[in-house]
């Protein structure tokens, strides 16, 4: 929705910069709802825009003067405003663990012992998931994070997925080691990224346009939000 003082008179069919609004409104698919005088001179030089298919419930325009030379304009819009989803997940801090600790805890344990040619598959599996179970709660116990679900990417954002987790593990190793030939692979990675990123942008926008006929008018109106 589009409001505002644009002074135009908008109710002169045959003024130019009236015909020339008209004219915008009309290729981008839109409609102007206020009708009547806004204005002490009698023009209608407030006013409300929106989307055809976005219909306003009223739209109410009080006397001139009360506050100033123009009129207020009052509108309503339905709008469904849904509360954000949260996940809960259990996880572990495995990127703060030591490895020398883990293997230091595991020697001291009986994974590490001789196994007996007679020993039971099934007493070997659990004794496996119960060791490793119990050092893990050791180091890293289970902690609850809450995230927000987000409102499921479209294929342009999928597609770049890949490229973006390599870029920043690259950049996590340099900011680890500091080494040069770290920095050349990620600097060489965010600029390979960013071309990717940069095509990728101009075939999505020239799908669209292709799909409706180079028309602003259909484009935009099923364009989702971004």
């Amino acid at each position: 929705m589009i409001g505002g003082d644009f002074n135009v008179r908008f109710q002169l069919a045959a003024d130019p910069d009236s015909r020339h609004l008209s004219d915008v409104l009309s290729s981008f698919d839109m409609v102007q709802h206020v009708s009547g005088s806004t204005h002490r001179c009698g023009n209608t030089l407030d006013l409300v825009m929106t989307f055809a298919n976005c219909q306003l419930n009223a739209v109410t325009v009080d006397p001139v003067g009360i506050v100033s030379d123009h009129a207020l304009v009052v509108c309503r819009l339905t709008a469904t405003n849904t509360a954000p989803t949260t996940a809960e997940r259990l996880v572990r801090g495995w990127r703060r663990v030591d490895r020398s600790e883990i293997r230091h805890l595991l020697t001291a344990r009986r994974l590490c012992q001789p196994v007996p040619g007679d020993a039971d598959v099934e007493q070997l599996i659990a004794s496996y998931d119960a060791v490793l179970r119990d050092i893990a709660d050791k180091l890293v116990p289970v902690h609850t994070v809450r995230r927000h679900r987000a409102r499921p990417a479209d294929a342009v954002v999928r597609r770049r997925m890949p490229e973006r987790r390599n870029c920043r593990r690259l950049e996590r190793r340099y900011r680890l080691t500091r080494r040069a030939q770290d920095r050349r692979l990620w600097v060489y990675a965010a600029r390979r990224r960013l071309r990717l990123n940069r095509a990728k942008y101009e075939e999505y926008w020239v799908g669209r346009l292709n799909q409706c006929s180079c028309s602003s008018s259909l484009l935009w109106p099923k364009q989702p939000l971004i």
